[in-house]
């Protein structure tokens, strides 16, 4: 994330700056731990005085308040998280998880499945919390998830969660976790024989997938944004040359995967609002200014890289029931054979 950001960052520096101002990129690292992740923020906000805000932890409950206290508006990046869900200080700029239940079970419907499984992820008690929602969901879309097992990333095979999932009759398995773990898992599951279509959150839709021993098979990954294969998408192509100019070796990394488009969208996202809110016309660049560039978004796609995004004042929360198709791993390359969407749903509650 820090180098996707950081190349959205030199590129508009290069090109003029937002509004005449040029950017300055403060990264901190809370290493995870919600009482650091406090501290940055407020030492960001009190002393350094940023004007925005851009969420890559999954401690961020820990600041939100203090954030929101200070009106300095949160402009993407982790939407999976769930302040993006709750506080109208957070801008997502893809697909939030209230509806990834939905592009989930949609995706085991494309692969042709009746029955599912869910594999996911024992260190996080959002993956826990995840079950319900899904289970619900795929039952009544009439593709039931017959089986939900926790798996860790820190095991040493899969080999009786695949087993269990295979004796459940399931044509689909879903396998929530880290890039790494999805690989593992499906290559455990393919030496035993057993080969459903994979269903996977396009956040960890990464290169490396499509050499890897169990998803070449057909896997199907539901879209938050624009897929970064997609160079014919204006947007996506200028985000890659910006990469290939000021941070090459994000481009072979192996974490290189679709939170770098998330990452670039919120660049986008910031500069959009910049533009809207007037920022700097009448002295010092200022979070309100931001804030009310923010709210004047309705259905802006950021170019095409994103769902159609719609912000405004009246709002208690900004979700964001969209997402972009679906892309398919078949024989080792990716593909988009049902279009790029946008697909929404609408949540009640």
């Amino acid at each position: 994330m820090p180098p996707a950001y950081q190349a959205w960052v030199d590129q508009t520096n290069a090109t003029g700056g937002v509004n005449g101002y040029k950017i300055k990129l403060i990264e901190k690292d809370d290493d995870g731990n919600p009482a650091t992740s406090l501290a940055d923020v407020q030492q960001l906000v009190t002393q350094n005085h940023v004007i925005a805000l851009v969420d890559a932890t999954d401690v961020d409950t820990s600041w939100e308040a203090f954030a929101k206290e200070n009106g300095v508006p949160v402009i993407g990046q982790n939407v999976s998280q769930d302040p993006f869900l709750t506080n109208s200080d957070f801008y997502a700029v893809g697909q939030t998880e209230d509806s990834i239940f939905a592009s989930v079970v949609g995706a085991a419907k494309k692969a042709g499945a009746k029955k599912m499984a869910l594999l996911y992820c024992a260190e996080a008690a959002t993956c826990q919390q995840g079950v319900a929602p899904l289970r619900a969901t795929a039952d009544a879309e009439g593709v039931p998830l017959v089986t939900a097992l926790a798996i860790s990333a820190s095991a040493p095979n899969y080999a009786a969660q695949c087993l269990a999932a295979q004796q459940s009759g399931a044509q689909a398995l879903f396998i929530a976790d880290a890039v790494g773990v999805i690989e593992s898992v499906a290559q455990g599951c393919a030496k035993q024989g057993y080969t459903p279509k994979i269903i996977i959150d396009g956040a960890s839709l990464a290169p490396s997938m499509a050499k890897s021993q169990g998803l070449a098979n057909y896997t199907v990954f539901e879209n938050g944004n624009i897929p970064y294969f997609d160079t014919s998408n204006p947007s996506i192509a200028t985000m890659t040359s910006a990469f290939k100019k000021y941070s090459p070796s994000l481009l072979k990394s192996p974490d290189f995967n679709e939170l770098a488009v998330e990452t670039w969208a919120s660049g986008v996202l910031l500069a959009t609002a910049a533009k809207a809110g007037k920022l700097g016309s009448n002295g010092a660049a200022t979070s309100k200014q931001l804030v009310a560039g923010l709210h004047t978004i309705r259905d802006n796609t950021l170019g095409g890289i994103a769902p159609p995004l719609t912000f405004a004042p009246t709002k208690a929360a900004n979700p964001v029931d969209c997402w972009q198709g679906y892309t398919v791993l078949k024989a080792g390359k990716f593909s988009t054979p049902y279009g790029l969407g946008p697909n929404c749903v609408t949540l009640s509650g």
